[in-house]
């Protein structure tokens, strides 16, 4: 099953209104890709959100981004030291209050790091484009509503036999890129402010990101536990 196929059944199974994404990294520039010009605000996020608007692809570096949580999350950026990222929690506290005060916002950063994995591999870029247009993406993002999500992540549990971890907090780029980067295994998030403004989420979608590998192992089984599920839900009373 190719991209294609596999694009046209999400979305007709799980009644998707927004077109998958696909995130590749490279070692180095790949031939016949424009590079991402400017710097994004906030960073990924707004990126992801041009390609759904224009369906175009790019490749993007750490010096494309205003905030680097999503090039952190490829390796694509070098981590922030820690003075480097309290500075950044200030600034944040001051714009965006996003915390009662700095104590706070240095406990949840810290919390936030013991649950997610950091990046060892080095990369120069990512590129970002529609699935359709993107051969062996690393990670495939797929914007669903709870009902989709559910019926998505019972077709994977299916196959696989494990559950879905899932995020919530501040900062969604370690959560939805980071996360499933490096563990290679697929998560799911309401995200946060900026991810939800910026991607371009309704109030009814949600973000669930699957190694391509992991998405591959399971596809297939997608449209039979589709079924399965609507026959059950529409028999409980």
């Amino acid at each position: 099953m190719d991209n294609r196929q596999m694009n046209e059944m999400l979305k007709n199974t799980l009644g998707l209104k927004k077109e998958i994404i696909g995130l590749k990294v490279w070692k180095e520039a790949p031939q016949g890709i424009r590079r991402y010009e400017g710097k994004a605000f906030p960073g990924l996020c707004a990126q992801i959100g041009e390609v759904l608007a224009t369906g175009e692809t790019f490749i993007t570096d750490h010096e494309n981004h205003f905030c680097t949580g999503g090039a952190i999350g490829t390796g694509v950026a070098q981590p922030l030291t820690r003075g480097e990222r309290i500075k950044n929690m200030e600034m944040h506290l001051e714009i965006i209050k996003d915390h009662a005060n700095l104590e706070t916002s240095i406990l949840y950063n810290d919390n936030v790091d013991s649950l997610i994995p950091p990046v060892k591999e080095k990369n120069a870029f990512v590129q970002i484009a529609r699935f359709t247009d993107l051969k062996d993406p690393d990670l495939v993002l797929i914007f669903c509503s709870p009902h989709g999500a559910d019926i998505l992540t019972r077709a994977y549990t299916y196959v696989i036999g494990e559950p879905i971890q899932g995020f919530a907090g501040n900062g969604c780029c370690i959560f939805i890129i980071q996360y499933p980067f490096v563990t290679k295994k697929p998560v799911f998030s309401y995200s946060d402010l900026s991810w939800r403004r910026f991607v371009g989420l309704d109030e009814g979608e949600l973000t669930i990101a699957f190694p391509y590998s992991v998405l591959m192992n399971f596809i297939e089984s997608l449209p039979l536990k589709a079924e399965d599920y609507r026959t059950l839900y529409s028999s409980i009373e």
